[in-house]
């Protein structure tokens, strides 16, 4: 093995401003595409929107700050102008942007849009058409030069599923449920379709035909609705030209195709690499087209593809500097080293980055499940599949050369290193047909010959920490902390709910968990468990991710709407809510005095002073 050299990673560094973000890598992700009538390419990210001459894409040629993640957006029909849903740790809106001129009109705002905005413009672009989420939903219709509501009906419960829905010029509108799909009318009524299910969602809608995400077409025959021939082959999302002509389908794995809609054929079909098994996805539009131009977003390194709509053989250009964040952060002298959010059946998954100058490079291993990197970077672990089948874990030198390789069972899943770096520990279970799995936490010394300890158990759900004097392990609802020196239990807990991640407090003391109700802190020689408050609102709001502060005084969580909590250990108390990610906190690290975070917005944070 060794190192593949990548593009470089952009680094911005701020002024310091107690409780925020003194450095950023990457600036994002992509998430949405649109071509305004110029030509101009419209990028709507997870930290900004920008504008791009598509011939020379960089740098942009503005660049606008729309409060939180671009999670929808599509071209509206004037041409110089979109209309976006943008979702923050602090709650959700709809805005729409003349990127051109800077122009930025809030529309409304919600708590939260649900998993994923569904919405769409009328043909005339007065007005956006969106589900709200409840009991029961609603279709709500909204004037796109106000922002003022007109009309809001009631939908079917299974509509709370849709993910897109499709406006036609009578005002009715085509909205997807869990078995059926539905024609929803000015006055509230609805017919059902049985000819639409979650998989073709309906996203664009004629005078009496509808075309879905996934590239089927339907016609009206006889007064019913009928499938015409669409694409050659299924996609999974679509975007809506500015001119209503173009239609842009998009499966981010395989390929790209622009429907032309005057012609009813494919006039554009680009070949996208992939892998095997399950891809890289995220919310937004990932495909659109204009006149002159096609551009796609590459799932898999999170860049997006650029080409001329009459020469779809190879891309022109290339936006690079996003990232799709990541689930792990090591730092180790004037560098980092991440695992990567890739799918773990897909490419490279380790990455180094220097924090001066940003290079970057990939460790030419794929199919990883964890890493670990030691502050003086001198020893890499990596948790990966192996290629003749099953699962291992191999130690590295500083170079990417292998040292010597541990075979673990066949379903990996996360590594540890006590922080004084001289023991770590694996967790890996086996994947049955039905029943639990075997899980098996595993440790030894750098250098020794066996395992010092094995622990089983049988769960889906799992976890490992270690601290110098003792190793924490989750397995299913139980907790047991146990002595390394020795390997007698310290502790042993029920817990009552599913534990998602935990830390062990690096002198032993505590444990931290994140668990699906309420995130819970362990004082280890007392067994007292004590439930965690926070002030994040809405539903799923559990977090994800912890880690404790290396002098034993706080904790930190990382929560699915990007917002970090920090807790005082001695009581548990909530003493402070960070909003900088715009979405999913994946990765906490604590290192020299500071913390480390990272999310599915794709970015990478340093923080300043926490108090």
């Amino acid at each position: 093995m060794s190192w593949l050299s990548i593009d470089p990673a952009p680094i911005l560094r701020r002024e310091p401003d107690p409780g925020a973000p003194v450095l950023q890598i990457f600036a994002g992700k992509p998430h949405a595409l649109a071509f305004l009538a110029g030509g101009a390419l419209v990028v709507g990210g997870s930290r900004e929107l920008s504008l791009h001459d598509p011939a020379a894409p960089t740098p942009p040629r503005a660049t606008l700050d729309l409060g939180g993640s671009v999670e929808w957006m599509t071209a509206h029909p004037d041409g110089v102008s979109v209309v976006a849903a943008v979702r923050s740790s602090r709650g959700s809106a709809v805005v729409r942007v003349w990127p051109a001129a800077g122009r930025i009109v809030r529309l409304f705002s919600e708590p939260s849009f649900g998993f994923v905005f569904t919405g769409n413009l009328s043909p005339d672009g007065t007005q956006l058409v969106w589900r709200r989420n409840g009991t029961p939903p609603t279709l709500c219709t909204v004037d796109l030069e106000t922002g003022a509501q007109i009309r809001e009906l009631e939908l079917p419960p299974d509509t709370n599923a849709a993910s897109t829905l499709a406006a036609r010029p009578d005002g009715a509108v085509y909205i997807a449920g869990n078995r059926t799909g539905y024609l929803v009318h000015l006055d509230g009524r609805s017919e059902e379709y049985s000819i639409f299910d979650t998989f073709s969602a309906p996203f664009f809608a004629t005078g009496g035909g509808v075309l879905c995400i996934d590239g089927k077409r339907f016609g009206p025959v006889d007064g019913k609705l009928e499938q015409f021939p669409g694409l050659r082959e299924s996609a999974r999302g679509g975007s809506i030209g500015h001119d209503r002509r173009h239609l842009t389908f998009h499966d981010p794995m395989k390929h790209v195709y622009v429907w032309d809609t005057l012609a009813r054929s494919v006039i554009f079909s680009a070949a996208q690499g992939g892998c095997y098994g399950t891809g890289a996805w995220w919310r937004g539009q990932s495909a659109a087209a204009g006149a002159t131009h096609v551009a796609a977003i590459q799932h898999l390194s999170a860049t997006v593809d650029i080409w001329r709509i009459d020469q779809p053989a190879e891309p022109i250009a290339r936006l690079t500097g996003y990232s799709q964040g990541a689930r792990r952060l090591w730092v180790h002298g004037g560098s980092l080293t991440t695992h990567t959010l890739q799918p773990v059946n897909t490419h490279l998954g380790v990455m180094e980055i220097d924090l001066q100058r940003g290079a970057a490079q990939m460790l030419t291993r794929s199919h990883v499940h964890d890493m670990l990197r030691t502050r003086d970077g001198q020893r890499l672990v990596v948790l990966h599949e192996n290629d003749s089948g099953g699962s291992a874990a191999t130690h590295y030198d500083a170079a990417g050369e292998a040292l010597e390789q541990f075979p673990v069972q066949k379903a990996a899943g996360t590594l540890a290193l006590t922080p004084g770096e001289g023991t770590w520990a694996v967790a890996s279970h086996t994947w049955v047909d039905s029943g639990d799995p075997t899980f098996h936490a595993q440790w030894r010394a750098f250098g020794a010959a066996k395992w010092a300890k094995t622990v089983k158990g049988r769960s889906y759900f799992h976890a490992i920490d270690l601290c110098d004097s003792a190793a924490a392990v989750m397995i299913g609802h139980e907790l047991t902390v146990v002595a390394l020196g020795k390997n007698k239990p310290l502790l042993t807990a029920s817990i009552a709910d599913t534990v998602r991640a935990l830390a062990l407090s690096r002198d032993g003391t505590h444990v931290g968990l994140a668990c699906d109700d309420q995130p819970r802190l362990v004082h280890v020689a007392s067994g007292v468990i004590t439930e965690l408050k926070h002030d994040i609102a809405g539903t799923r709001q559990w977090p994800k991710c912890v880690c404790f502060d290396e002098r034993g005084v706080w904790l930190f969580l990382g929560f699915p709407s990007g917002a970090i909590t920090q807790h005082r250990i001695a009581t548990g108390a909530l003493v402070a809510t960070h909003h900088a990610h715009t979405d999913e906190v994946r990765a906490l690290a604590w290192h020299d005095g500071s913390l480390w975070s990272s999310g599915e917005d794709g970015t990478i944070l340093r923080w300043g002073e926490l108090g």
